[in-house]
């Protein structure tokens, strides 16, 4: 494996981990638009100990891009500077809504005015971010961005794939963030919010899986002939997997798999890019083979610091809870606020 492709693996592994960590806090933003108290609560302790955490692996991606290929990273920058914008503009208004959203509704207490305005921002951030991703997705693959930025501002959306693409984003977020809320809920024992969420997982994993199918007769001819077939069918199985462990009531198993749909899906895109950034334009290129192989050991250093990290984070702070102690817990620490 040379230097090039040891770090563009790890700017990969770095995009599944956002894509399936990160894509299941966006997700939580749709079903946090219920009506239903106690799944906004559930949503708000799945999401409170990680959301934060999540994030790492977009700061992760955008070092080793930056560092290591600072060709794509420039190009990509100028290129996309509409659909980035607004990923970056909902990724902020997200964290300050959900903030202000908790400490303006206090358990046993009258909400604070504007509390509502806030959980609706937050709901559509997270809606937004995860579009706007999956439209530059969509954008870099029809070929339309430009290195240069000539394109313009709206270039990546104003065609059909990075539509579709945009909206294949966001149905597999609320995909992965059902199946985890629905495990979450069964780890609870809610019997009543597991049958209402898995519902709303084994909906939205037929949808997603609809506009995957929709995408397919919208990809440029060349993007379709480099196509890892192997990869697709890795992502179908894990899906439909899912979905099927979902129907018999497999939550944890189904967490797994749920996560190998997305993860397949971006690996098989990556490896169809193969070697462009921006086709014909821009390749995956290091800018000097010993400065890159220096980044690319300081970063699996890194990793190896930051995963244990991470899932000792994770056993801690995510230790199964009954209802009743996970309600109490939080209204102690709102107390405490």
């Amino acid at each position: 494996m040379t230097v090039t492709e040891g770090l563009g693996l790890l700017v990969l592994v770095g995009l599944t981990a956002y894509a399936v960590l990160g894509g299941a806090d966006f997700g939580a933003g749709l079903w946090d638009l219920s009506r239903q108290r106690r799944q906004r609560e559930l949503v708000v302790r799945s999401m409170a100990p990680v959301w934060e955490a999540n994030h790492v692996w977009l700061i992760f991606v955008a070092i080793a891009l930056f560092s290591g290929f600072p060709e794509a990273f420039a190009a990509l920058s100028r290129s996309l500077t509409g659909p980035l914008s607004i990923a970056l503009l909902g990724i902020v208004l997200r964290g300050a809504a959900f903030a202000f959203r908790q400490y303006g509704a206090p358990y046993g207490g009258r909400p604070v005015r504007g509390t509502g305005l806030w959980a609706r921002i937050f709901a559509v951030s997270s809606l937004v971010t995860p579009f706007a991703f999956g439209a530059a997705a969509g954008g870099i693959t029809t070929g339309r961005v430009r290195a240069d930025g000539s394109a313009g501002f709206l270039a990546p959306f104003l065609a059909p794939l990075p539509l579709v693409s945009g909206l294949l984003a966001v149905a597999a977020c609320g995909f992965l963030a059902a199946v985890y809320l629905t495990a979450d809920a069964d780890r609870e024992g809610d019997e009543e919010l597991v049958n209402r969420l898995r519902v709303r997982a084994l909906v939205t994993g037929v949808i997603a899986g609809g506009l995957a199918l929709a995408a397919l007769p919208l990809l440029p001819a060349w993007f379709a002939r480099q196509l890892s077939l192997p990869a697709m069918a890795i992502s179908v199985v894990c899906g439909a997997l899912a979905l099927e462990l979902v129907r018999r009531g497999h939550y944890q198993l189904a967490r797994v798999a749920a996560a190998g749909a997305p993860a397949a899906l971006l690996g098989g895109w990556a490896l169809a890019m193969q070697p462009w950034v921006l086709p014909g334009e821009v390749p995956l290129r290091v800018a000097s083979e010993g400065t890159a192989s220096l980044i690319l050991g300081i970063l699996i250093c890194g990793l190896m610091i930051v995963l244990p990290s991470y899932w000792y984070m994770i056993r801690v702070l995510r230790a199964p809870r009954t209802t009743a102690e996970a309600r109490a817990t939080d209204r102690n620490t709102v107390a405490g606020r």
